[in-house]
């Protein structure tokens, strides 16, 4: 890169020394600054200009090789350099967003492997609550300490396998809320990693939407989820709806409960409480918890 310097430099004090105090120049100093390219530059770069160090413990010298220091232009503008949002500097950012998905995959091929999967197999989905902090809630109330009182909880909205306890899919939110929104999204994830052929909820989950989501766009063969009486006590209207009304299998309802065991089983083994102190860290540590409950049961199987 080459630096052009111009007349009009900013002029820094009339005499300089050369060589120690007792040789002394009337020429006048200059401090010499140069223009760089009126562009946005997508990464920092280090260019050789040439010139020499400048000295840390005084000014620099008006030598004929030009020391000095080097100012940016004053407005910055873009041209033809590339973007600042790179496709190959954004690589492993992008990896990192996908790193559970890609950890449930692996996760499900090995259980694919080793044969521990039916070929029918069954999913129930349903949402539990973890503490927030390590005091349980029964000291709490006994102590009466009102600063501890839980008003937002961390919520997993979990797919799991009936027969195995491994979880497929995993939501995170914030309790209380409905469990009805975390449906969709929560299935649609395990769905790219196990096809299940039955899907079990209970009424909170209850609306024709999620009935045409899992057997119309996720091939899911049959869907179980029975009505909730508050919404309505009509005869339902709609198709899948109105099956449930009609042809109830309660002996299969009946393996919903496995939901309600898989995650009582984590709970015990890894504890109903987070360490982690921010929302962000907790969906990372709730995240953490799913995994490790499936390779426990993975390394169990092997």
């Amino acid at each position: 890169m080459v630096h052009e310097h111009k007349k009009n430099n900013d002029q820094i004090a009339d005499r300089t020394v050369q060589n120690g105090p007792a040789h002394r120049k009337s020429r006048t100093g200059y401090l010499f600054f140069s223009l760089l390219p009126s562009r946005l530059h997508s990464t920092s770069a280090i260019c050789n200009t040439g010139l020499a160090t400048v000295p840390q413990d005084r000014l620099s010298w008006n030598h004929p090789d030009a020391q000095g220091l080097f100012r940016l232009t004053k407005s910055l503008g873009s041209k033809e350099n590339p973007t600042l949002l790179h496709s190959l500097l954004c690589r492993k950012t992008a990896s990192k967003k996908r790193a559970f998905e890609n950890l449930l995959n692996a996760i499900f091929d090995q259980a694919e492997t080793i044969g521990l999967l039916q070929e029918k197999k069954t999913a129930a989905v349903d949402a539990t609550g973890l503490e927030s902090r390590h005091t349980s809630r029964y000291y709490v109330r006994r102590r009466g300490y009102k600063r501890f009182s839980r008003h937002h909880w961390p919520k997993i909205t979990a797919v799991c396998d009936t027969r195995t306890h491994l979880f497929a899919g995993c939501i995170v939110t914030l309790g209380p809320s409905n469990d009805s929104p975390q449906f969709a999204p929560a299935v649609i994830q395990a769905s790219k990693f196990v096809q299940f052929d039955l899907l079990i909820a209970d009424a909170a989950y209850d609306g024709e939407h999620n009935h045409r989501l899992c057997r119309e766009q996720l091939g899911i063969v049959e869907t179980i989820i029975p009505l909730n009486k508050r919404r309505s006590r009509k005869w339902p209207k709609s198709k899948y709806r109105r099956q449930m009304k009609e042809h109830f299998d309660k002996e299969q309802f009946n393996q919903r409960w496995q939901i309600e065991s898989a995650f009582s089983r984590n709970k015990r083994l890894l504890g109903s409480a987070l360490r982690a102190r921010t929302d962000t860290s907790r969906e990372r540590e709730c995240f953490l918890r799913m995994l490790t409950h499936n390779l426990m049961i993975i390394r169990r199987a092997v």
